[in-house]
């Protein structure tokens, strides 16, 4: 039963009937009571008329609060975010706001670490059959048997160079570090990424490093040698699109903006070392005030057409195959050769987070 049906029925009801309807859809104090695993079958029958959100693929958003909205007769808000510590931080002090939210996969797994999320009955989803076995079958959003995430997308942190200055894609990170490219080469200002590129170069488990010492000694090794740290997305990609840039960190997503709507000459590639690659997931925190809504949702976000427009607006790639819905340009510059080694980034150990910390501030002060 669709959710114009069900209102309708409702309808029909007394005055009390209604005020139990209203109870049973949530969004009040302590938000629903209901569970993603309480359905017994496809689709959600109680499809709630509200659907908050936290999604900061902004464009791909503003698509899914229109499409997704007319089609269920939802009304969305979304708020964008620029760390998931801000949305995290609402499920520590106990949500009753957020029904669904883009979570990056290491803090998902702190999530479930500390039971702030609702366990999905993937099984029952249609579009589940749509995410590719890359990122399905990772499991550091599945615990017990359950799981508590569906992909979005896939993030790959790869070297992004200009194609005018390099005949062929760079085979290792060592051009970040080479005297002849001093002043046309970035980093990220960020301790994680960026002391994990360096782990990289030197032959070391980014996850479990065995030897910060170095890492510390080969970031201090190429500061010199940099134009500058960029720490906004929008400034990577610009200096990428002037030219005043030829190599460093930048997500495929900005790579792909500066290609194909700034016509900048990019590519990116995964060096010899390896790169690095997470995954956005949906998921429905505890206190979702409309848990089905926020179902129904992420198994519509997973369709193919709808998941194509993750990559064709916001460049990233979605976790869902979309190859029939691209041109051949475009599935090109997607295609991530199988010789690549990627490395998944789990959830780091506090030791590692407080060593990597640690050497950023050397670094910086440096």
């Amino acid at each position: 039963m669709g959710r114009r049906t069900f209102i309708k029925a409702a309808g029909a009801g007394s005055a009390a009937s209604l005020s139990t309807l209203a109870g049973c859809l949530g969004g009040g104090n302590g938000g629903s009571k209901k569970s993603p695993m309480d359905i017994e079958s496809w689709p959600p029958q109680d499809l709630e008329n509200e659907l908050v959100m936290w999604n900061w693929y902004d464009d791909w958003a503003a698509y899914a609060k229109t499409a997704f909205g007319k089609e269920f007769d939802v009304n969305i808000t979304n708020s964008g975010f620029s760390s998931p510590n801000q949305w995290y931080s609402k499920l520590q002090g106990g949500n009753s706001e957020i029904d669904n939210i883009s979570a990056t996969a290491n803090w998902v797994e702190r999530s479930i670490e500390n039971d702030f999320l609702h366990p999905l009955p993937v099984d029952k989803m249609p579009s589940w059959k749509n995410v590719t076995d890359r990122v399905k079958n990772v499991g550091t959003y599945q615990k017990e048997g359950k799981t508590y995430g569906v992909p979005e997308s896939i993030v790959l942190y790869p070297l992004t160079y200009n194609t005018n200055h390099f005949d062929e894609a760079p085979s290792s990170w060592d051009v970040l570090w080479d005297d002849e490219n001093k002043g046309k080469i970035t980093m990220w200002d960020n301790s994680t990424v960026s002391c994990q590129i360096a782990a990289l170069y030197t032959d070391q488990d980014p996850i479990d490093p065995g030897d910060f010492k170095e890492i510390e000694e080969v970031l201090k090794q190429q500061k010199p040698l940099l134009k500058t740290y960029w720490g906004d997305y929008q400034q990577g990609m610009s200096m990428f699109v002037n030219e005043e840039v030829v190599a460093g960190p930048l997500t495929m997503g900005r790579t792909y903006s500066a290609k194909f709507h700034e016509n900048a000459p990019v590519n990116y590639t995964a060096p010899k070392e390896g790169a690095l690659y997470t995954s956005d997931l949906f998921v429905i925190p505890k206190g979702a005030p409309h848990p089905m809504a926020s179902l129904q949702f992420i198994d519509w976000a997973s369709k193919k057409k709808h998941a194509a427009k993750l990559f064709t607006e916001m460049g990233y790639m979605p976790a869902v195959n979309i190859d029939e819905q691209l041109s051949q340009e475009q599935r090109e510059f997607t295609n991530w050769p199988d010789s690549w080694k990627l490395v998944f980034q789990k959830q780091l150990s506090q030791e590692v987070r407080d060593k990597y910390s640690e050497i950023w501030t050397a670094v910086k002060s440096a």
